[in-house]
């Protein structure tokens, strides 16, 4: 079954299925899971400054199109990010310059703001830490991001990224940068999966042509916030995937392409990343069970607000 696509508002088609590159215990086993996940058939590939590994993933991507002449750089949907501490103008663009460096690139498809929030950059590089341990967040250019979207704008029109977009970002702070944009966001990535469905921000996404990419969409197995239960501990999931003789994962793939949004699960196992490609379909009952199994009991669980120095970090979300 072939991997779906869907349109961004550039025009450009984005695979439906992606795979991201990001794992805080493992950041050096990026290359070999990037390079299996390539040849088990992966085209979209998610990466970011964050994730310490773009160097890594390059290498991948490097040597997969070497051994495969039939795939060329333009089959490939290649992904990165700009960290909070690079939202001054003129760190946009040495930011998507310094990851071309190191993804061996000389464009990537998609350039994404990583967080909603401007952080001070510290004199080492990083971002600088407050007195409280937290970090220092940039109020003004938090609140008012429009140099910031100008930057982007700039690295798109001079052919650096195809399509520029953000990631975590809500509904009011959507609306706010829309009323400015001379190039909208082509896609919001938020979490996004059944114990954290949300609705609110997806739906003004669709309605504003504006692509949801869901980060995390089988549940966190690594991240968790609160009392947050992994996805693999569900009854419900595990009898529907026993039922049609696949993993939970599969479904939970399944779930957001059926949403009508591109997913990008992670894993550095091999034998996980190639089960997370292999699709399946589910039937209106099973995806109705699958978004009701969390009984209206959301969480989230990739929360990095507490690490900020600032009371407004997820702003409308928790409207869902």
């Amino acid at each position: 079954m072939s991997n779906p696509s869907f349109k961004l508002n550039t025009g450009h088609d984005i695979p439906g299925l992606g795979f991201g590159t990001f794992d805080p215990r493992y950041p050096e086993k990026a290359y070999d899971a990037t390079l299996h996940a390539l040849h088990a058939g992966y085209r979209h590939l998610d990466c970011a400054a964050l994730y310490i590994n773009e160097e890594l993933v390059g290498k991948a991507i490097h040597e997969f199109l070497e051994s495969r002449p039939d795939v060329q750089r333009k089959d490939l949907f290649i992904t990165t990010k700009a960290w909070n501490h690079m939202h001054e103008p003129e760190d946009v663009e040495a930011s998507i310059k310094e990851s071309l460096r190191k993804l061996r690139l000389d464009y990537v498809d998609l350039y994404l703001l990583h967080y909603p929030i401007a952080t001070v950059k510290a004199e080492k590089g990083g971002e600088a830490v407050g007195a409280d341990g937290k970090y220092i967040v940039k109020r003004e250019l938090t609140e008012n991001p429009e140099p910031t979207w100008r930057a982007m704008e700039k690295v798109a029109r001079d052919g650096l990224t195809r399509a520029i977009g953000v990631s975590n970002w809500s509904v009011s702070r959507l609306r706010s940068l829309l009323k400015f944009a001379s190039i909208p966001p082509a896609t919001n990535q938020i979490e996004i999966h059944p114990f954290f469905p949300n609705t609110k921000v997806v739906q003004f996404c669709f309605d504003h042509g504006i692509l949801p990419v869901a980060y995390s969409p089988l549940g966190s197995q690594v991240l968790t916030c609160g009392e947050a239960e992994k996805a693999r501990g569900q009854q419900a999931l595990r009898d529907i995937a026993t039922k049609k003789g696949c993993d939970i994962g599969q479904i939970l793939i399944a779930w957001g392409l059926r949403r009508g949004y591109s997913v990008i699960p992670k894993s550095f196992t091999k034998s996980r990343i190639t089960s997370n490609f292999q699709r399946v379909e589910l039937t209106d009952e099973e995806f109705k069970a699958i978004g009701d199994a969390p009984g209206g009991k959301y969480t989230r669980f990739v929360d990095l607000g507490v690490e900020y120095s600032y009371d407004n970090f997820w702003a409308d979300e928790e409207d869902r």
